[in-house]
């Protein structure tokens, strides 16, 4: 009864090893269900010199409304040359109000 329960005890110490072995090679390949691995086929030189586009929020309308002021800011999509100079400003559809009293 003894070496049964030795022998069982072996088996199960040996099937949990290698059950910790194979989970750990798996980690290595998929470290994370929720990741998400980006590729790109442009060179670094290419991604910096790229052009993207940034949101910034401009004032656009100030009203008083029942004793506050109020300042109304769109969201533009801007894009700059790597000098800094505007090439093009488009407005998207989200507003920004912020109220305070005068």
């Amino acid at each position: 009864m003894i070496r049964t329960g030795v022998r069982v005890g072996l088996f199960l110490l040996l099937f949990l090893g290698a059950l910790q072995l194979v989970i750990t090679e798996l980690e290595q390949y998929f470290p994370d269900k929720d990741a998400v691995t980006v590729f790109s086929f442009k060179s670094e030189e290419e991604l910096n010199d790229e052009m993207l586009p940034q949101l910034e929020m401009f004032l656009v309308g100030r009203e008083e409304v029942d004793g506050y002021m109020v300042e109304t800011y769109r969201e533009y999509e801007i894009i700059k040359d790597p000098e800094g100079k505007l090439i093009q400003k488009t407005a998207t559809e989200n507003y920004e109000y912020i109220r305070y009293k005068q």
